[in-house]
C-alpha cells in the first residue's frame, strides 16, 4: 500500500471537500496555476474524480477520504454484490441441502467449479454429507457440529503448540541431535 503525502493545503482542500459531501471546492484566493497543479496532482493519485458529473465538479473518490483519514461514506444506490461462498454454505445449511443443479443456478458457476467449491468445504473440516432426495436427485448437506465437539475444536485452535518429545532409546534416530558423553 502506497502512503500519500499531502501538504497542508491539499489537506485543507480535501477536509473541505469532505464536509461538503466530497465536492471539492477552491478559494477564490488560489490562483489559477495553483489550482490546476494542486487539480493534477488530486487527479494524478486518483484522490478526486475527472468532473464527469453533470455539475462539472470534482469529487473525492474512496482514496481520497482514506488519505485524510476518514472512511469512504457508503455509495448511494449501490448494492453490494452477495458473498458466493456465503450463499453456499446456507443453502447447504438448509434441512433438504441442496443439489448440484441448485448450487449451479444459484452461483452461477460450472458444475466443475461447483463440486471444486464441495471438496473445499469439505477438506476445511465441514462435515458434508451426501443422500438421495425422494425425487432420485442427490443432496448435499452440512450436518451441524454436536456442542461437544466444537468446545474441542475450539479449545485446540486455541492452544498453543505442545513441545515435542524426543525418545531417548538407545539407538540414535536419524536426523535427531546426539549429545556425546564422557
Amino acid at each position: 500500500m502506497t502512503t500519500i503525502l499531502l501538504t497542508r493545503t491539499e489537506a485543507d482542500i480535501l477536509h473541505a471537500a469532505a464536509a461538503d459531501e466530497g465536492r471539492l471546492h477552491f478559494a477564490t484566493t488560489v490562483k489559477p496555476a495553483s489550482r490546476k497543479r494542486l487539480v493534477g496532482r488530486l487527479l494524478r493519485d486518483a484522490l478526486i474524480t475527472p468532473p464527469d458529473a453533470p455539475d462539472g465538479q470534482h469529487r473525492l473518490t474512496p482514496a481520497g477520504y482514506r488519505a485524510i483519514g476518514l472512511t469512504p461514506p457508503p455509495v448511494a444506490g449501490a448494492t453490494s454484490r452477495p458473498n458466493k461462498k456465503a450463499l453456499v454454505l446456507t443453502l447447504l445449511c438448509r434441512d433438504e441441502g441442496a443439489t448440484l443443479a441448485e448450487l449451479i443456478a444459484a452461483t452461477g458457476w460450472l458444475p466443475h467449479t461447483t463440486r471444486a467449491a464441495l471438496s473445499q468445504i469439505r477438506s476445511g473440516g465441514q462435515p458434508l454429507t451426501k443422500a438421495a432426495r425422494p425425487d432420485a436427485a442427490t443432496a448435499y448437506r452440512i450436518l451441524p457440529l454436536p456442542p461437544a465437539a466444537r468446545n474441542r475444536a475450539r479449545r485446540k485452535a486455541d492452544t498453543p503448540a505442545r513441545a515435542l518429545t524426543v525418545d531417548t532409546g538407545s539407538e540414535p534416530q536419524a536426523g535427531v541431535p546426539t549429545q556425546a558423553t564422557a
